[in-house]
C-alpha cells in the first residue's frame, strides 16, 4: 500500500512545547506553508485542553481525533496519556476524505518511529535541546515519507 502524506507532523511535549513541526521536503522550501502547518498545530493545541477532546474521536480509533479543516488541510491528533506527547498531523483534506485507515497508518508510523529514535541506546541522553533527536526525526520521516512503498519492518533501523 502507498504511504500517504501528510501535509505536516507536529510533535509537542507534555509542558505544550514543540519537539518538531515537520514538513515534507516538497513543501519545507514554502515559508508561507511552513508558517501556516506551525499555526495549525498551535491551534490544535487548544483542542487538546477541549472537554470535546474526550468525546471526538474517530469512529473507529478512539484515541485519534479529528480537530478541524482549514484551508484544505484536516488536522487530527492523538494523546500519548503516559508521557503527554501529543501528535499532530495534517492531511490534505481531498487526499484522505476521511479515510480511517489511511490516516491511522500514518499515526502508527510516526509512533512507531518516534519510539525507535527516542528509545536508541545510542542517542546522545545530555542533548537538552533534542537537536539530535530531531535532525534523526527529520531524516527518517523524510525517508519514510518520500517513497511510495514503507520500510520494511524488520529492515527499518533506528
Amino acid at each position: 500500500m502507498p504511504v500517504t502524506i501528510p501535509a505536516f507532523i507536529g510533535l509537542i511535549n507534555d509542558d505544550n512545547k514543540p519537539v518538531l513541526i515537520y514538513v515534507p521536503p516538497g513543501e519545507a522550501d514554502d515559508v508561507n506553508k511552513v508558517l501556516k502547518y506551525n499555526t495549525f498545530a498551535n491551534i490544535a493545541l487548544d483542542y487538546f485542553e477541549s472537554q470535546l477532546f474526550t468525546w471526538s474521536s474517530m469512529e473507529n480509533h478512539f484515541t485519534i481525533k479529528s480537530f478541524f479543516e482549514i484551508e484544505g488541510v484536516s488536522v487530527y491528533g492523538m494523546l500519548i496519556k503516559p508521557t503527554g506527547l501529543k501528535i499532530i498531523i495534517g492531511f490534505d483534506a481531498l487526499t484522505v476524505k476521511n479515510d480511517e485507515k489511511k490516516i491511522h497508518a500514518v499515526f502508527e508510523a510516526v509512533k512507531r518511529l518516534y519510539v525507535r529514535v527516542k528509545c536508541n541506546p545510542l542517542m546522545d541522553s545530555h542533548d537538552a535541546d533534542n537537536n539530535a533527536l530531531i535532525e534523526t526525526l527529520e531524516g527518517k520521516f523524510d525517508k519514510y515519507f518520500s517513497s511510495d512503498e514503507p520500510p520494511s519492518q524488520t529492515t527499518e533501523q533506528a
